[in-house]
């Protein structure tokens, strides 16, 4: 017995010596040459790049404060992260705890199993019309497999992110997406906040906020690639398309042209207070050629606001569930004819692919607020009432909720805790009362004795250092006293950053 204990002492002690995880320090004065450590930090460029000696399981630690990206002329260019590790020993890449590292410009993603968490990602000389200069992808995830994105602030590209089909299995988790894409002199803004392909394993899209860009916020599309396996899962998307005046984006885009397959979209919030361009939905799973999707899946969705709420094109099986829509013209449409152009479908799409149940609408003061129909352009003789919508076998347990003048009434609060930071949590809150403040329960997400900041998000246009927090303090449990904007561009509509700070925490 002693001999095997021996034995056992020596592997363990040979196997910890393996498991050696190593922390790396980065400046924005270090250099290649140097060690890597605090005092004596290497630079951003090469780290990234994947030419230091980082190992699977180490860390890298990016000392506070600003990056800048090289430029070409009037063209910036992108970081290259390249850097991998493994599923069990992913690499990681963050501040030092306590500090804000900025990357002014834009990353290109490249790397198997790595970890980019709490970074600032984005150009400061960024602006819609792209006139100081030409600003690539804010985020551009091209290649590698078990990447995730996590708690990043992710601003000022020509899009948010870009998400494609060779980044395999990639997570976008708790990042602030905003402030995005570009606009011309005609026709509509451009540039998304998520522009995603996708066709082997899953990618996941979950407890972000997104809003404020040029075009739409969760773009999921393709023309020659495939839109197969997507979670997108408790986001909050709002005012997409903000950016050009009197325009209507939609929040969530899932729609090609080629059929979509494997698609969740869980729990998310959807408002858009714009409806004055009426063919845009707030939502949209749809197509945009004569084809017909295969399997997804729209449950327990708060969307709110735009003329369509939730925008449904042909479906082999599509369960839609447990959803709460009101919206200022069509509550839900099913149609076949494809979007965006005038074309109408060869037959209304078989109802026999939809489990259509329990939803709960609002009323908007229209008689016939549903639509099923062969083309995208509303004609009069598709609209239906409730009653006939729910004779085609639709909604027969679902709940019409009566409005107020035609929109939703009181209060409704949200909050995400984050599943990465203890004391993170994202917030929404609809005020369609026009209060000025509300309490909300922040036990999920706070600890006692835990110091936190509160950011309402329409004040973080670039770093999250350059705004102020509406609230701070010591949290002392239960609820907290948030007060609410009525801001022109979100009137019914607050989201806010929760961050509380881990050295306080009791």
């Amino acid at each position: 017995m002693k001999v095997r204990s021996a034995l056992a002492l020596v592997l363990a002690a040979f196997l910890a010596l393996g498991d050696s995880r190593a922390d790396h320090f980065v400046s924005p004065t270090g250099s290649p040459d140097a060690k890597g450590t605090r005092a004596a930090p290497w630079d951003v460029f090469s780290v990234l790049a994947g030419e230091r000696s980082v190992k699977p399981g180490d860390t890298v630690y990016l000392m506070g404060g600003r990056y800048d990206g090289k430029m070409d002329g009037v063209q910036r260019l992108p970081f290259e992260v390249m850097l991998s590790g493994t599923k069990e020993k992913p690499v990681k890449v963050m501040p030092v705890p306590g500090e804000a590292a900025h990357l002014n410009g834009a990353v290109t993603l490249k790397s198997s199993y790595a970890h980019l968490i709490g970074l600032e990602i984005g150009d400061l000389d960024w602006d819609p019309w792209m006139k100081k200069h030409k600003v690539p992808t804010a985020l551009n995830a091209v290649g590698g497999q078990g990447a995730k994105i996590i708690n990043c602030n992710i601003f000022g590209g020509r899009m948010g992110t870009g998400c494609w089909s060779s980044a395999k299995e990639l997570e976008v988790y708790g990042c602030m997406i905003h402030d995005f894409g570009y606009l011309e002199q005609a026709g509509r803004g451009h540039g998304h906040a998520f522009y995603a392909q996708n066709e082997v394993g899953t990618k996941v899209f979950m407890h972000n906020i997104v809003y404020r860009g040029c075009g739409w916020n969760v773009h999921v599309y393709t023309q020659q690639g495939e839109i197969k396996g997507f979670d997108i899962i408790e986001n909050i998307c709002f005012i997409a398309g903000a950016y050009k005046p009197k325009q209507t984006m939609d929040n969530f885009l899932i729609a090609g042209r080629k059929p979509a397959e494997r698609i969740r979209l869980i729990g998310n919030i959807g408002y858009q207070p714009s409806a004055v361009q009426q063919w845009r939905p707030n939502a949209r799973l749809s197509n945009y050629r004569d084809i017909i999707n295969i399997k997804g899946e729209c449950r327990d969705n708060t969307l709110m606001g735009a003329f369509f709420g939730l925008s449904l094109g042909p479906w082999k099986n599509l369960r839609v569930s447990g959803n709460t829509i009101w919206s200022t013209g069509v509550l839900v449409e099913i149609s076949s004819g494809p979007t965006g152009c005038a074309v109408r479908g060869k037959a209304k799409p078989d109802l026999g692919g939809y489990d259509v149940d329990s939803n709960t609408y609002i009323a908007n003061g229209r008689p016939k607020p549903f639509r099923y129909a062969l083309q995208e352009k509303v004609d009069e003789k598709d609209l239906l009432t409730f009653e006939q919508w729910q004779a085609l076998g639709l909604d027969r347990h679902a709940k019409m909720l009566p409005g107020r003048n035609g929109k939703p009434t009181g209060t409704k609060v949200f909050v995400f805790p984050n599943k990465f930071a203890k004391g993170r949590a994202n917030v929404g809150i609809f005020n369609w009362d026009r209060l000025e403040k509300c309490q909300v329960d922040l036990s999920a997400a706070l600890e006692k004795g835990q110091a936190y900041r509160i950011y309402n998000c329409l004040d973080i246009r670039q770093t999250a250092s350059m705004a102020e927090p509406v609230l701070e303090g010591t949290y002392s449990g239960g609820k907290v006293t948030f007060p609410l904007r009525r801001a022109d561009i979100s009137p019914d509509f607050n989201a806010y950053l929760v961050e509380g700070n881990r050295a306080n925490a009791k």
